[in-house]
């Protein structure tokens, strides 16, 4: 049980609702089909986002360590706003490409850090013994966001066939984040206080080195592995999710009144808001997900193959026409995901420190990352040759054979 949701409970729980007001998440993909990009193209576009975010990413938390949290934060945030705003105007693959790579940049600076920050908080309260039920009940307020996200973009694209809109609407809250940052208290930045370049290049040199023999540890490693692989693998497939829901409702006039666009504006939207609440509560039950097992280790172990095995049934349900039914398992994924990610994180917290939490959670995250990069090339190169479908099969398989990598054993 969290000891108190006291005002800095509650800034976390509002940074994480704001953060998700993406009103884009729930129609990227079917703007990149919009654009006339097919599926490895989409595939290629999704690799660029995690390349950038490969390439930035242990750099940004050396930053966030070294210079400060809160200024790694702040960075992410104008970086984010660039970037929708690029993708608002972009009209070229490779405008979009560079709306991609921008938003990496946000996203390479953002991981990590403010899971750090809440442990940091949590570390200067003495409460650490409450990690995995703390950081779960503040990303069930992610997800929380996540589905309002959805509800709002549906009527936003109900009302505007211009699905580029959507990225306008989505600084609005970003600016709001800003602010709601600003009165983080200082002490959780964790900056060096010498205005001195050396020293401070010192103690970056030095925050690389810890986190560099925090990763000799076998343990620390496939911690990371296990918790990096099935994020990568949720973030290469989750917008699928959308091909999914159109394939079902192709041909189904359910609200005869609304043009095809915006009947499927509505589906989409409704079934991303019960989504991501069911992701919420999935988040917040996350300590109690781990209850049912003997150890954390045995439940990630379980997650995680339950989880790809998900992914390999949808595929396989619609292969088989039932698409209904692959649309309902699908919701697995997300499910597994924000129940089993709050664990993860603590358990990669367990063989760190601190002073370089921010950077080892960097390191996991671009782990992540590249894996990411590489399934998003095969998934889109399958599913343009053959079918979504297939693409999932195949996927499910290869990451099944690999299971020694990611498998915790101790």
């Amino acid at each position: 049980m969290i000891p108190a949701k006291n005002k800095q409970f509650y800034q976390f729980c509002a940074y994480g609702f704001l953060k998700n007001l993406r009103f884009f998440d729930p129609f990227l993909l079917l703007f990149f089909l919009s654009k006339g990009f097919n599926y490895f193209d989409i595939g290629i576009l999704y690799a660029i986002r995690e390349i950038g975010f490969v390439l930035t990413e242990i750099p940004s938390g050396i930053f966030a360590d070294a210079f400060g949290r809160k200024k790694s934060i702040i960075i992410s945030y104008i970086a984010y706003l660039i970037s929708f705003l690029t993708f608002y105007f972009a009209q070229t693959f490779w405008l979009v490409g560079a709306a991609m790579l921008i938003f990496s940049f946000g996203e390479s600076f953002r991981s990590g850090t403010h899971k750090a920050l809440i442990f940091a908080y949590l570390e200067h309260k003495k409460w650490t013994n409450h990690k995995t039920d703390y950081y779960g009940n503040t990303r069930a307020c992610s997800q929380l966001g996540s589905a309002f996200s959805a509800a709002i973009a549906a009527a936003i694209v109900i009302l505007n066939a211009n699905l580029e809109i959507i990225f306008l609407f989505s600084t609005i809250p970003y600016l709001f984040g800003l602010v709601n940052l600003a009165f983080y208290p200082n002490y959780l930045d964790k900056i060096n206080n010498s205005n001195s370049f050396h020293e401070i290049s010192k103690n970056a040199f030095q925050l690389t080195k810890e986190s560099w023999m925090a990763f000799k540890q076998k343990q620390m490693v496939l911690a990371a592995f296990n918790l990096s692989f099935y994020s990568a693998y949720y973030k290469s497939v989750k917008d699928y999710f959308q091909v999914l829901i159109l394939s079902f409702s192709a041909g189904v006039a359910f609200v005869p009144v609304f043009n095809s666009d915006q009947q499927n504006a509505l589906l989409i939207g409704v079934a991303y808001t019960i989504l991501f609440l069911m992701s919420s509560v999935a988040s917040k039950s996350s300590s109690k997900f781990q209850l049912l097992f003997s150890s954390d280790k045995k439940a990630l172990n379980f997650s995680i193959i339950f989880g790809i095995l998900i992914g390999g049934i949808a595929g396989g349900l619609v292969l088989l026409g039932f698409k209904l039914l692959a649309v309902l398992v699908f919701f697995g994924i997300y499910i597994i995901e924000n129940l089993r990610k709050p664990i993860g994180i603590s358990r990669v917290i367990d063989y760190s420190n601190e002073k370089i939490n921010a950077t080892v959670l960097s390191v996991a995250s671009q782990i992540k990352g590249g894996i990411a990069a590489l399934l998003s090339l095969f998934i889109g190169y399958i599913a343009d040759l053959h079918s979504v479908g297939l693409a999932l099969i195949l996927t499910t398989l290869l990451l099944l054979l690999v299971f020694p990598i990611y498998w915790l054993k101790k």
